[in-house]
């Protein structure tokens, strides 16, 4: 988990198509990547790190899948070790609501996973620090206390990113962070703060997961890509250019990759599974330099903001709070003949009015369900480039 763990030359780089099923997929990656056993190595615990940003489930390209998930807990416990998950979404979501709308609490209870509700604003209970040698922005940061005695499998989906450009491995860990060290991450540069804390952070095993991916404008509203892969390996760095290789990106056109390459040098590593060679040629996000000044500026004006705002309250929740800025659905009343579907679709309580017809944006998490489930084609959304307008 920490960073002790070094390349060595049986550095190995699992890939494998899902044709058959997710979870008979993950069990083949687990043993062509050396086996859980290898990873567990007598540990009690493993922590899965899943990529649940929000409340989007795992079809539409944005979280992590069930059946991964499922089948990594089946091989942590056969090698005598508990399961637990450990992920906090965006800092602009609810992590209670984001379990409701995904049915995480339901998943972990049938599949005997323990769910880890660490304090996301951080504090000495639940934290540990690290400052990892090297490290040229991103100098201190903290961790769950757990991981000391814990292994770390990290399970990214592979997605681009409006931000970083492409989110997989090295990025992913960034969930497990409290959202002060977020904050941080992105006020000092994202980059190279990818970088900085994958010198402290080396997961024992990541799995890529590539059943459902997403193109362009991810990672929560870009376009579904099917791309029916899972990516295996045991160095962050490594596993990310595997999979940079099979969605024809170049990953010095990646920031944090473009930075790992020239401080950490290019890994060498060995093919198990399927050369499958390219899959499918991502779009990558358009950089607006507007868009990425406004989503910078965010994080330095949270530090003021969060001196006077009550606990766990960040500038940008209150932002997206408003309805003003981000994606949003809105009910075209022409359209609307009051059929409910919406609400019905909607796992979360107060969010829509159909006597007003309108979407509270305190309490909606831009889930799109009630966008997707409406027969009459009556919601729209802002900030939505896919969405019906």
């Amino acid at each position: 988990m920490l960073a002790t763990r070094t390349i060595t030359d049986t550095n190995t780089v699992a890939i494998t198509r899902t044709f058959d099923g997710i979870e008979e997929a993950a069990h083949r990656v687990i043993a062509q990547a050396g086996g859980m056993e290898s990873v567990i190595r007598g540990a009690k615990i493993a922590i899965l790190k899943p990529n649940l940003v929000a409340g989007r489930d795992a079809s539409t390209g944005s979280t992590t899948s069930f059946e991964l998930m499922k089948a990594v807990a089946e091989e942590v416990r056969a090698c005598g070790a508990e399961p637990v998950l450990c992920e906090t979404p965006g800092t602009e979501f609810d992590r209670e609501a984001t379990y409701t709308i995904l049915g995480i609490e339901k998943f972990c209870q049938e599949n005997n996973i323990r769910i880890l509700r660490v304090d996301p604003e951080g504090g000495e209970a639940d934290w540990m620090e690290l400052r990892p040698e090297g490290a040229r922005k991103l100098r201190t940061f903290h961790i769950p206390q757990i991981m000391k005695e814990a292994r770390l499998i990290n399970l990214p989906v592979l997605k681009t990113h409006v931000v970083s450009g492409i989110t997989l491995s090295m990025k992913n860990v960034m969930g497990i962070l409290p959202r002060p060290d977020r904050r941080n991450m992105h006020t000092f540069g994202i980059g190279q703060s990818i970088v900085d804390m994958n010198l402290g952070i080396k997961p024992d095993l990541n799995i890529v997961d590539g059943s459902v991916g997403q193109d362009g404008e991810g990672p929560l509203y870009g376009d579904k890509a099917d791309l029916q892969v899972l990516v295996a390996g045991r160095d962050s760095l490594s596993v990310d250019l595997a999979c940079c290789e099979l969605v024809g990106v170049n990953p010095r056109d990646i920031p944090h990759l473009r930075l790992a390459l020239q401080q950490m040098g290019r890994p060498w590593w060995q093919l198990a599974g399927e050369d499958v060679g390219l899959i499918k040629r991502f779009r990558l996000p358009e950089q607006k330099a507007l868009y990425r000044f406004i989503f910078w500026l965010m994080y330095p004006l949270d530090y003021p903001y969060s001196w006077i705002a009550e606990r766990g309250k960040h500038f940008c929740t209150s932002l997206y709070s408003t309805g003003l800025v981000g994606t949003r659905p809105k009910i075209n009343e022409e359209k609307c003949t009051h059929c409910g579907v919406c609400v019905d679709a909607c796992p979360l309580p107060n969010v829509i009015d159909l006597t007003t017809l309108k979407v509270n944006p305190k309490t909606c998490q831009r889930c799109l369900l009630c966008y997707e489930a409406c027969p009459e084609n009556a919601i729209s959304v802002k900030g939505y480039s896919g969405a019906r307008q």
